[in-house]
């Protein structure tokens, strides 16, 4: 089970309350990326920390979170994001939550996918947003129990080698994709699903089902 679990909220689209609650289960410390501290206050939330240049956040909200040790960072050929993932890294966390980073401006959306999809070799990311919930998956069997019904779809930009899913409505054994792949709304149909590659990553995104 994991126990040191640390949240990143970012400036994106801003979560549903109930979201915001389930992705704050059990996290031990939350950062807000520069103007994620914006949202923690709009979703009456008090961060442990606020990291990045600084360069969005108003005097106003800083003094909101007076009490936050801020961390004030100048250097711009990182983004806050990096800023908030490499603070994140340094608690050596059993898994890390990212909030509101998707949604918004579509250059800040695929950069932070990028840097996700890197993290995710040192900790195991969650990436919540309004409809579901994205895990990344490195190459190997990964089990997927007591989802029957589940709608989860799955993508790559990169090759994947030896694709093998189990138990889903839309089955596949041993296919190699050597571009790149888009499986979008796949269902569960048993509660005992797997999905298995030699190599590449998948992004897996499970939608929730009170959408």
């Amino acid at each position: 089970m994991q126990k040191n679990i640390t949240a990143i909220i970012a400036n994106g689209e801003i979560l549903k309350k109930n979201l915001v609650e389930r992705a704050l289960q059990n996290v031990k410390t939350i950062i807000a990326a520069d103007a994620g501290a914006e949202t923690c206050k709009e979703a009456g939330i008090t961060p442990n920390f606020i990291i990045g240049d600084c360069d969005s956040i108003s005097h106003e909200l800083i003094d909101t979170f007076s009490e936050v040790e801020l961390i004030h960072l100048t250097d711009q050929y990182s983004t806050d994001m990096e800023k908030a993932i490499n603070l994140a890294l340094s608690m050596n966390p059993d898994g890390i939550r990212i909030i509101s980073a998707l949604g918004k401006r579509m250059d800040h959306t695929f950069a932070n996918l990028l840097f996700f999809s890197d993290l995710n070799k040192k900790a195991p990311v969650e990436i919540f947003d309004n409809y579901g919930i994205m895990r990344i998956l490195e190459s190997g069997l990964h089990n997927i129990d007591n989802k029957s019904g589940q709608l989860i779809s799955f993508f790559s930009p990169k090759p994947v080698a030896n694709l093998s899913l189990t138990g889903f409505r839309y089955p596949l054994k041993n296919e190699n994709f050597d571009s790149c792949f888009v499986g979008i709304s796949n269902v569960c149909d048993s509660d005992k699903c797997s999905v298995q590659f030699d190599s590449g990553t998948l992004f897996m995104y499970e939608v929730l089902n009170d959408n």
